[in-house]
């Protein structure tokens, strides 16, 4: 049951974050602008290869793009933690896949020239995450060691983004089409399913502000199914009965129930 449960999560990390749309969305919102200055985004491109091996699989799964930074080939991996609990272990597992992804890249490329490879650890487990992400601070008093130290520890930083954690603030600077697929992630251990599906209800009414009828349907889809897989105890009934709440705010939902009865 817990590797369905996993599979279902790492299923619909992929299919949101292989979206190049939501993806350039989602880096251009949570990377500083001196980072985005020296970035093409326009070159962002999805990988088929990942940089996750047989050990690491049990806890990480990744989308790995491509991206010119100061004109010279780099990597953004989007890492989804697969534990719904805080792994200690995590920073130093995250430190050994950059290098193995380095050392990859050196056999199978044979180049000389390590590329940037920027790690975006995305979570939303039940557990709050208050784990350190940057190795210098695990060192007592490193800052204050001489220059000669300093450079002779292997430092390493990740970027941590707590979905489940997200207020409404974080989700208003994305557009609103990722905001509503960051959503689902958010409520996907939320036990009261009339929360559930009153968050995902409203932000796919949201949408339709800024996307055509077809590429709601198509993402509203994929939320849908993901809420209906991490709730087994979820009813098409229950849907229905919470549009019927929502003074007709539900009429999408409803054309995708209709299109999936059409199709049978």
């Amino acid at each position: 049951m817990k590797n369905e449960i996993q599979h279902i999560h790492d299923a619909t990390f992929k299919e949101v974050f292989s979206q190049k749309r939501i993806a350039k969305d989602f880096i251009e919102n949570n990377i500083p602008k001196e980072a985005l200055d020296i970035m093409d985004m326009e070159s962002l491109e999805l990988q088929k290869d990942t940089f996750i091996n047989k050990e690491l699989k049990e806890n990480f799964s990744d989308l790995v793009y491509k991206v010119k930074i100061n004109n010279k080939d780099a990597y953004i991996s989007f890492l989804l933690e697969h534990k719904s609990y805080k792994d200690k272990m995590a920073i130093f597992q995250l430190n050994k896949y950059i290098l193995e992804s380095w050392m990859t890249i050196i056999q199978k490329e044979n180049k000389e020239e390590l590329p940037l490879i920027i790690p975006m650890i995305i979570y939303h487990g039940k557990e709050k995450w208050n784990l350190e992400t940057d190795l210098r601070n695990m060192i007592p008093g490193f800052y204050q060691l001489p220059e000669y130290f300093k450079l002779r520890v292997p430092v390493f930083k990740y970027d941590f983004f707590n979905i489940g954690e997200y207020k409404e603030d974080d989700f208003e600077k994305l557009t609103r089409l990722t905001s509503m697929m960051l959503k689902v992630f958010k409520y996907a251990f939320e036990k009261n399913l009339e929360v559930v599906l009153k968050n995902f209800l409203l932000a796919l009414e949201e949408v339709k502000v800024e996307e055509t009828m077809e590429t709601i349907i198509y993402y509203g889809e994929i939320c849908l199914k993901y809420i209906e897989l991490t709730n087994s105890d979820i009813k098409e009934e229950d849907i229905k009965n919470q549009i019927k709440n929502l003074d007709g705010k539900g009429a999408i939902t409803m054309s995708i129930l209709q299109k999936r009865e059409e199709i049978g």
